[in-house]
């Protein structure tokens, strides 16, 4: 029986050399540039590992890759594995030169560590030592590096859904969930909703009863909006951005909102987004036009999702790390291929803490952990 737990020590400092190397190229999602060069060096380490690469050029967003591995003889009609992550952060350029990349106290700290250049890195250096030992998994294999997933994976989707048809199941590298490390086994759906309010300008001192003000307008829809919340029940209705106007004195002609929701089920975002279409003017003279959808499904926690976390809690405990699962209302592309009817495990990638936030970091004993979990999902499932 392999001990991948000594497998991955054994590739700790490769590991480590990967993750660093990746965490020093700063990736904005709204950097092409930068994207499309991280890109580049996945896809050559990809295929120096045999996979069949394909980047995928973006005109908006860095290249997509994927890579994919047949299997051969009576393994080839096997469903595939799919894993995905994604190479761009949150982080603006300069991020690196004053936050840094160190090390304290068991930790890694830098901009896009823990979300998620750690799980990419994981990833490859997995697959290395998974061919290099003779343990390649009997069933195809495709792998998918998107560059827009921090702002809702509006380009790559398509991609995300195409890989992840078929699949038998769905590794997602992304960071567990922060503190814990847990695996996220249900994440609410994400809709983004515009309002458009068209009003009446007029002299505010002279002639305010010839306007028809759209702010006002907007003030009443953020109201009913509001109202829609049901916190204890998963339901989030966040007006987020709210502009209009075009001076002190005058009666304001337009106004906008953009509104976050977040929910729990398809049930639950049928409902909500037919109450936000809804929506009427109340105030004389004004007049609204709303755009927008839900762009991630919920990842509803059915069965089989549940079975395959429940192997991955049971051989992290094997290996000797506790991992444990829970649900979290943020979205990641486990929304899509889990909405694609494929058992998804996310959360595999790493173990820290603040994402998305000053002092993001990583603990580097459990990274070593993640590896052997990642090693032995894929040579076993």
């Amino acid at each position: 029986m392999t001990d991948f737990l000594t497998l991955a020590k054994s590739h700790e400092s490769e590991l480590f050399e990967l993750i660093e190397q990746l965490v020093m190229i700063e990736t904005p999602t709204s950097d092409k540039a930068a994207n499309d060069h991280i890109s580049s060096i996945a896809a050559d380490l990809l295929g120096d590992l045999g996979g069949d690469v394909t980047i995928h050029s973006e005109k908006e967003f860095g290249d997509h890759i994927t890579a994919d591995w047949p299997a051969s003889g009576s393994y080839a009609s096997r469903q595939h594995a799919l894993i995905v992550g994604h190479l761009d952060t949150v982080w603006p350029f300069g991020t690196l030169e004053r936050m840094g990349y160190t090390e304290k106290e068991g930790r890694l700290y830098g901009p896009g560590v823990l979300d998620m250049k750690s799980g990419i890195a994981t990833t490859i250096i997995g697959l290395r030592t998974l061919k290099e030992n003779n343990l390649w998994p009997n069933r195809p294999i495709k792998i998918l590096f998107n560059t827009d997933e921090e702002v809702g994976s509006p380009s790559s989707r398509p991609l995300v859904e195409k890989s992840a048809k078929g699949a038998e199941y769905a590794l997602i590298m992304e960071p567990g969930q922060a503190g814990a490390g847990a695996l996220k086994t249900t994440r609410k759906g994400l809709g983004e909703f515009r309002i458009y309010v068209e009003g009446k300008a007029s002299h505010a001192g002279a002639f305010p009863e010839r306007g028809a003000s759209a702010i006002h307008e907007l003030s009443q829809k953020v109201v009913e909006l509001q109202a829609m919340n049901d916190w204890p029940d998963g339901i989030s209705v966040n007006t987020g951005l709210i502009s209009g106007g075009s001076a002190r004195n005058t009666i304001p002609a337009y106004a906008e909102a953009t509104i976050d929701v977040r929910v729990k089920s398809m049930d639950q975002a049928e409902e909500i987004e037919a109450k936000i279409r809804a929506l009427k003017p109340t105030v004389e003279g004004t007049s609204l036009r709303i755009e927008g959808s839900f762009h991630r499904p919920p990842m509803e926690r059915t069965p089989a999702l549940a079975e395959l976390a429940a192997k991955l809690i049971n051989w992290s405990n094997e290996i000797g790390f506790d991992l444990t699962e829970e649900s979290t209302g943020g979205g990641s592309d486990a929304n899509l291929t889990a909405a694609m009817g494929v058992p998804s495990a996310d959360g595999l990638g790493s173990k820290g803490l603040n994402p998305h936030a000053e002092g993001e970091n990583i603990e580097i004993g459990e990274q070593v952990n993640r590896l052997a979990l990642f090693m032995k999902a894929l040579n076993s499932l």
